[in-house]
């Protein structure tokens, strides 16, 4: 099957719904379409992870259910793990997360059981995969944009890079592609705006 992904306009829909609704899950859903990260690695990261001053992110953990657990552990592949650089609109979100769950552990009281996990429950526990799925469903719904699954959301972050014509090794570098035919697969269906015109172009000239 194709994957889908979300156009620029799309996807700026969708972040402003979720920002200017309060969404808990907002700086989530910003890593992923952003940065491209992958529904694990940004529920697994931790505070430790995150360098805000700096502006860096460093990926190495991912959160899984397996089985009856879930479990907190490396990624599967080196190329997975990375230090990103970390763009302003997502050091502002991760910010704000910030301050959301400084609220959320004094609401909670002795009830609060979090730990160093950056997206967390209200009551500080591990957010549950598929849970997360539903609220990217809630969110597409509430956006009034096309429902895309997550794995697709990062699809959207490729596509988006292609579109501003970023070379396929920064592409694969960013996304941390073991291969670079996964990147290329990528451009191949990737329909930038650099190709539309020129295939305008070729239609006018036929047409014409």
């Amino acid at each position: 099957r194709k994957g889908k992904a979300w156009s620029s306009e799309e996807d700026r829909q969708y972040l402003e719904s979720a920002r200017t609704g309060r969404d808990p899950l907002y700086a989530v859903y910003v890593l992923i379409l952003v940065l491209g990260l992958r529904k694990g690695e940004v529920l697994g990261l931790t505070w430790d992870d995150v360098d805000l001053d700096g502006g860096e992110l460093s990926i190495g953990r991912q959160l899984q259910r397996v089985s009856r657990q879930l479990l907190h552990r490396e990624t599967k592949t080196a190329t997975s793990d990375a230090t990103l650089p970390l763009p302003d609109v997502c050091a502002a979100a991760l910010r704000l997360r910030k301050v959301e769950e400084a609220c959320a552990r004094d609401m909670a009281g002795s009830a609060w059981q979090g730990g160093k996990l950056i997206f967390t429950t209200r009551w500080g526990t591990p957010i549950e995969p598929r849970n997360f799925n539903r609220s990217w469903d809630a969110r597409c719904a509430k956006a009034g944009v096309r429902k895309i699954t997550v794995h697709d959301g990062r699809r959207t972050c490729a596509t988006l890079l292609v579109d501003l014509d970023v070379h396929p090794r920064e592409v694969m570098q960013i996304l941390r592609h073991a291969q670079i035919a996964v990147t290329m697969e990528i451009y191949a269906q990737a329909s930038s705006r650099a190709t539309r015109s020129a295939l305008k172009r070729l239609g006018d000239s036929l047409g014409g």
